[in-house]
């Protein structure tokens, strides 16, 4: 970000006593908070002028007016200047304003920026009337920005606006969806238009011909949501792609999702090789590692061993860096739902001979009948791409990636009597060395007799613990670029650019969601810039490869994947019942989520995060009611609502625009739940997928995001650590691995869920406010239930070998605990 200066308007104005013959005489006193980043620069703030909700007044006002409100428009004040210097910082000040009571409590604030410098105004207040403006918004100089308005904090659908504050409505919207402005005139950093575009600024085909990335959405072959419309020129050597912005120009994004600058590309050292023993692995955490040491993960803070036991492989299915992906088996063999024409026969090879002696006393079938086998499934999501990801790295690539040698893995695993899961086999599968349309090649491991299977306290590594990181190398992977890259970061991003587009900020439900929206365009867009394209220039012209084509195993095919995951994609399954009745862990009706039957007890995701949905969608219910009091024809009538989810729906999600599974929008029902899904994958779902990842990822012999180097042929063999750790992530993309996740997850000051920078003043409903104030005190009941959970020795799921207490889905930071930071409001990182 360059020098802006944030002028945080807090609590702006106070009116003196007010006077029913008289215009009275508003002062603002809460004092703008401004803050910026150059204290050289000290701009005077922006006049200001009241709106009201009155297109006139019953007799004309003692001070002539900018605006009378013969247009249909309410009367506008007499601006008024803010005559104060800002200093560095936040920034209060007071301000007189002019008004007429007759004309009824204002609608609207116009605000004018005079100054040579942009400022942030947070909150303009009034006390006589008490009326607040919460505006959270860029104000840039006039010829930037000819002005800004911004509405008070009551809510009206559309059809329900005071008729003097409609066109100025409806006016703010066609500005944001960029209406009326120059064809073809490229997007500036002061702009605030949120518009569409493809992900077709992935690759870098104008610096390199292998950087070239295919186009994801807007085709059969690579459905996609759409992105932010950045208006770059397109590439010189594919016109399909759009070029690279450098680090010093950033970004395009709306003027009011900047928070920062984008972030440059970590300059991490060049380290040849993999590490030679697990000391080696553990130094990186000494207090004099180079070139810096590393916070411990927390899965080898409290036992440093622990986590090559077969028990803490499974339980992290459970309550892990990915505790979604587990799944109840309902028969043998697995089967694929790969095109046997394209792959040939690529069903499991795993029976019920590699299984039914650690059953205990159980045969195959009274397992599966009682419930009690379940499955890691991630092979038809890395077959198809297998052989390519193998043939890494390419020619022009050498010296930039690692070499790959990775299998598609399936883990089957059997529930216990005290609700643990014992790993029973391991399939690893290749295409057909001849030919991929001959099926698929595999090997089962199993535990082996003779040890105990990954035995914390040997030094002996097994061909079954190769198998283990193969497994998990996958379901990171997998975690990283589908269940968390693509069902929050990328499938929220046309969510929050139609709901800007189409409800203006006094709509109800955009003042619901707003929150949720927090910072999602800003983080995108960085992640487009440094962790998921292909590569770019650093200044000065040295060459760097994106974090995540170097970091995982997918290596450039990682995007092209979640692509192909999201041809799947379902909206209305990520409702967390919903969600957890598919992969068949839970029964019961969705509707009633406290009632739910959860198939593995002592399941801490599934268990906190029921807890959690069903806080949000009472919250989320109380709220609707308050607005569409009416039943189902309120939202069916609602033309701002309407228009937003068809929106979500045919352009932000175009590419899927005819799936069945839409829902229609047209009922109250349908509003709560598409709310509380929004709100639920915005914040807790995205805290279970991604604040995991440093507390297990890094430490990467527990797992490891690349594997190289052919299995054993025979499954019982002997490994050497060297050989292990040969085999997993080596050390250049451990380093880079660990510094894209070391930070912690929640920054400082970040609003947790149900936490609002703007409590006291962000709706006028007080109904609203007092169902937030409910909400909130579910959370706390929440986060007192998890610690209390995480206390219970009886819960082994909960800390298992490692000591690692599941806080991923607790609402709350909890300074007692070390990484309980809480659970975010948006997807802000």
């Amino acid at each position: 970000m360059d020098n802006v200066q944030r002028s945080c308007l807090q609590r702006l104005a106070r009116s003196s006593k007010s006077c029913t013959r008289a215009p009275a005489q508003a002062m603002a006193p809460p004092r703008p908070r401004v803050q910026w980043p150059a204290p050289t620069y000290r701009p005077r703030p922006p006049p200001l002028a009241l709106v009201s909700k009155a297109s006139c007044c019953c007799r004309a006002p003692t001070r002539p007016t900018a605006r009378s409100g013969s247009d249909g428009r309410g009367v506008r004040g007499e601006a008024a200047a803010l005559d104060a210097v800002i200093s560095s910082g936040e920034t209060e000040l007071d301000v007189e304003l002019l008004w007429d009571e007759a004309l009824g409590a204002p609608g609207a604030v116009l605000v004018t920026n005079n100054s040579d410098f942009p400022v942030y105004l947070q909150l303009l207040s009034l006390s006589s009337p008490a009326v607040h403006f919460v505006c959270n918004g860029w104000v840039y100089p006039v010829g930037k920005h000819p002005y800004r308005l911004f509405f008070t904090n009551d809510a009206y659908v559309k059809e329900k606006t005071p008729p003097a504050l409609l066109k100025d409505r409806e006016d703010e919207l066609r500005l944001l969806r960029g209406e009326g402005a120059p064809a073809g005139k490229p997007l500036q950093k002061w702009d605030r238009v949120y518009d569409y575009a493809l992900y077709n600024d992935l690759g870098n085909p104008d610096l390199r011909e292998d950087l070239a990335r295919p186009v994801l959405g807007g085709s059969k072959e690579y459905p996609y949501p759409r992105r932010t419309r950045t208006s770059r020129p397109p590439s010189k050597v594919d016109p399909s792609s759009e070029t690279r912005a450098s680090l010093e120009e950033g970004i395009y994004i709306p003027c009011d999702e900047r928070t920062g600058g984008v972030a440059a590309a970590p300059n991490l050292p060049k380290l040849d090789g993999h590490f030679g023993s697990l000391a080696d692995v553990h130094g990186l955490f000494d207090s004099n590692a180079k070139p810096f040491p590393f916070p411990v993960p927390q899965v080898i803070s409290a036992n440093r061993t622990a986590w090559r036991t077969d028990e803490e492989f499974a339980r992290q299915t459970l309550a892990g860096a990915n505790p979604l992906s587990i799944e109840l088996v309902t028969g043998l063999p697995l089967t694929s739902k790969l095109d046997r024409a394209v792959y040939g026969d690529q069903d499991s090879k795993i029976t019920k001979e590699h299984i039914e002696k650690n059953l205990g006393n159980m045969t195959v079938a009274q397992a599966i009948e009682k419930d009690r086998l379940y499955v890691v499934d991630h092979h038809d999501w890395v077959m198809p791409y297998l052989k390519r990801i193998n043939e890494l790295p390419g020619d022009e690539e050498k010296g930039e990636i690692s070499q790959r040698k990775s299998y598609a893995t399936r883990t089957l695993f059997f529930l216990q009597d005290d609700s643990t899961l014992k790993p029973l086999a391991i399939e690893l599968s290749s295409p057909h060395p001849k030919d991929e349309r001959l099926g698929g090649t595999s090997t089962v491991y199993t535990p082996p007799d003779e040890l105990k299977a990954g035995d914390a306290a040997s030094d002996t590594f097994t061909a079954w613990d190769l198998a283990k990181a193969h497994a998990a190398s996958n379901d990171a992977c997998k975690n990283n670029y589908v269940l968390h890259w693509l069902r929050t970061h990328a499938t929220m991003e046309p969510v929050v650019l139609a709901a800007n587009r189409q409800m203006s900020v006094l709509h109800p439900i955009h003042k619901l969601l707003k929150p949720h929206f927090r910072n999602t365009l800003d983080t995108n867009s960085t992640a487009r810039h440094i962790v998921i394209g292909s590569g770019d220039e650093r200044q000065g012209g040295a060459f760097y490869r994106n974090m995540h084509e170097v970091n995982f195993f997918t290596g450039k095919y990682g995007m092209e994947m979640s692509s192909k995951a999201y041809a799947s994609y379902n909206f209305t399954e990520l409702a967390f019942p919903n969600e957890l009745i598919k992969r068949g862990v839970a029964r019961g009706d969705p509707k009633k989520a406290e009632e739910l039957e959860l198939l593995i007890k002592d399941y801490p995701y599934a268990v906190d995060g029921l807890e959690i949905w069903t806080a949000i969608k009472e919250w989320v219910t109380d709220y609707c009611a308050i607005y569409y009091a009416d039943g189902d024809g309120a939202v069916a009538g609602d033309s701002e609502l309407q228009a937003w989810w068809s929106e979500v729906r045919n352009v932000g999600h175009g590419d899927l625009r005819d799936a069945p599974w839409w829902p229609a929008m047209d009922s109250v029902d349908d509003l709560v739940e598409t709310c509380s899904t929004i709100i639920w994958l915005g914040s807790a779902y995205h805290s279970a997928v991604s604040f995991g990842q440093y507390a297990y990822n890094g430490f990467v012999p527990n797992r490891p995001t690349i594997t190289s180097g052919e299995m054993p042929a025979d499954a019982k063999a002997a490994v050497t650590e060297a050989e292990f750790l040969g085999s997993i992530t080596p050390k250049t993309e451990t380093f880079g691995l660990m510094a894209l996740t070391m930070n912690p997850p929640v920054k400082p000051g970040e609003p947790l869920m149900g936490e609002r920078p703007d409590t006291e003043q962000w709706t006028s409903e007080q109904r609203a406010a007092k169902a937030l104030l409910e909400f909130n005190s579910k959370l706390d009941a929440i986060a007192e239930a998890v610690k209390k959970r995480n206390a219970d020795g009886a819960l082994r799921n909960r800390n298992g070998p490692v000591e690692v207490p599941y806080t991923l889905l607790a609402p709350r930071a909890d300074p007692t605990v070390p990484h309980v930071g809480g659970i975010p409001n948006s997807i802000a990182v």
